[in-house]
């Protein structure tokens, strides 16, 4: 299955593995595409929600340095949209701290989350 494919650099640039990785990024399409056609006042449900995609490893020699992460949707209007935001060498690059920074605009405020104390201040 998916853990096979991606679990070696051999795996990680096969047809198949693409293919798969490609199906989910079609799914995310879907939902999203759904919730945008859903009217909620003056914004959509994706305007109102908050999607995430990502990968828990870079390739499959469990390399966790540079993890690909995808957010759509507006969060309320608390997530400002067409950005990229490249961490790459900031000291402070945890996911816990890009869930913190995300639990926050749901309103939801927890002092820590898993190994993180600090929120991401671009998010």
């Amino acid at each position: 299955g998916h853990h096979e494919l991606s679990h070696s650099d051999r795996g990680v640039q096969s047809p198949d593995w693409l293919k798969v990785n490609h199906f989910c990024l079609e799914q995310l399409a879907y939902i999203a595409g759904k919730l945008d056609a859903i009217q909620e006042g003056e914004r959509t449900a994706l305007d109102n929600s908050m999607l995430m995609i990502c990968s828990s490893m870079m390739s499959g020699i469990h390399d966790a340095t540079k993890l690909p992460v995808v957010l759509l949707g507006g969060g309320g209007g608390k997530l400002e949209t067409g950005r990229v935001l490249d961490y790459g060498g900031k000291p402070n690059r945890k996911m816990c701290s890009l869930f913190l920074s995300m639990m926050d605009k749901c309103g939801v405020h927890l002092e820590e989350f898993g190994d993180s104390n600090e929120r991401l201040a671009e998010v």
